[in-house]
């Protein structure tokens, strides 16, 4: 009798570990699909989100988008909304293209975070890299210019004085004529004193992992990240990968002429843009909208090229809720994991934002981070609850408006986030 009680009593704390967040947490469970309830969120409240993302394209924020909602491991909403192809050079197509659950996006900045971030990741868990390390230390021409003391920390935190964007494609045909264009860079502000959004910082990045892994980005990626984890449709160059289910975006690189052109849009430069004779006038489906990324880069680059599926992300996010595990994979340490999204400078993890309410909310808890792309796309990840909220739009296929600036998704981010922690707290 003994024996049973003591048999029994164990059972029942192994059934109630299994099934507890904290064990969801050890690395070992995998996503699966499983209701609102199941982790105590509001179904009535979740299914708001439906009328939130429907009136953002009714007034013309997006033609479409994909919202995926997972908690504990399981995804409690994954949907899809409107067109991922409506408009081409700002004709409305006969029959447009309607967004699915599997709709490949341009992500944009996004592959700062689940791209080049998760490579920088990799490479410190593995002990071949230190984020105190100085660049010049693998890419030795850096130095030039007075940057032979900025580290690895100081490009994952944008705070490393290089300028936030200019228009490599100008001057350089390839990547190693971008990382030429790099070296040669002086810093515009002391490193450290400021934090100015850089994709040069990440650029730079791209090539640290480059020269550590001695195979290219994406190839590095795809064998270390991608693979093992068999995100399928996560890739760079999407045109040449596949000819079906990538959402459309702009009608050429117009923001980014006009970014050239016009001195008070975007950033100042003195160039001017009819010194490039390689605009894209066609409407982009696979192809980086990035001009930096795709013209100079070959649409491989440490800030931008990455294209992905609200699920392969989804996957990758969960290993991180996971602390650095997912199924059988051990991708990280969980220390390393920690360290690049916690508050390192400003305010800032390493790659990762925090503390961003413009698009995350109000009601995120202090371990919550995220990142967001220019074509439209943010990802929420926040450990306290073991939650992960992707929304991914293609609001550059509207066309701009005619400020030639874009509708922002921010807002419409922040409505479904705030939604999402209003179902957990009923």
């Amino acid at each position: 009798m003994k024996k049973f009680c003591f048999s029994t009593i164990i059972l029942v704390l192994v059934f109630f570990m299994l099934t507890s967040p904290a064990y969801a947490n050890n690395g070992q469970s995998k996503l699966s699909h499983g209701s609102p309830q199941s982790v105590n969120m509001d179904k009535k409240t979740l299914q708001e989100i439906d009328d939130i993302v429907e009136e953002a394209i009714s007034n013309q924020i997006t033609p479409g988008a994909v919202v995926l909602i997972a908690k504990e491991n399981k995804i409690v909403k994954e949907s899809a909304y409107g067109f991922a192809k409506k408009y081409d050079m700002g004709t409305l197509f006969k029959n447009p293209v309607k967004m699915t659950k599997k709709t490949i996006f341009d992500l944009a900045s996004i592959t700062k975070v689940m791209g080049t971030t998760q490579g920088i990741m990799k490479l410190v868990s593995e002990g071949k890299l230190s984020v105190e390390d100085k660049v010049s230390e693998y890419i030795l021409e850096f130095a030039k210019n007075g940057k032979g003391h900025i580290t690895i920390e100081d490009l994952l935190t944008h705070t490393s004085g290089l300028t936030p964007w200019e228009p490599t494609y100008l001057y350089a045909d390839n990547p190693e004529e971008v990382l030429d264009y790099i070296n040669n860079l002086s810093l515009e502000y002391e490193t450290g004193t400021d934090r100015r959004y850089s994709d040069f910082s990440f650029m730079t990045l791209g090539f640290v992992i480059e020269k550590i892994s001695g195979k290219k980005l994406d190839e590095y990626l795809q064998m270390n990240v991608y693979e093992p984890l068999k995100m399928k449709d996560t890739m760079f160059n999407a045109a040449e990968n596949t000819n079906k289910r990538i959402a459309a975006t702009s009608f050429g690189n117009a923001y980014e002429y006009k970014m050239i052109d016009d001195p008070n849009f975007g950033y100042y430069v003195e160039e001017d843009p009819d010194m490039f004779n390689g605009w894209r006038n066609y409407t982009l489906q696979g192809e980086v909208n990035d001009g930096n990324s795709y013209y100079a880069n070959n649409g491989v680059a440490g800030h931008a090229g990455l294209f992905s599926t609200a699920r392969d992300l989804a996957v990758l996010a969960q290993t991180m809720l996971n602390n650095g595990n997912y199924g059988k994979v051990d991708l990280y340490d969980k220390e390393v994991i920690e360290k690049f999204t916690s508050e390192q400078r400003f305010g800032q993890g390493y790659g990762w934002e925090k503390n961003k309410e413009w698009y995350m909310g109000n009601r995120h808890s202090e371990q919550a981070y995220g990142h967001t792309g220019f074509t439209g796309t943010q990802i929420i990840i926040d450990p306290k609850y073991n939650l992960q909220i992707i929304v991914l739009t293609n609001k550059q296929n509207n066309g701009p408006l005619e400020s030639g600036y874009l509708p922002s998704t921010g807002p419409l981010s922040q409505e479904i986030v705030n939604t999402v922690y209003e179902s957990i707290s009923k």
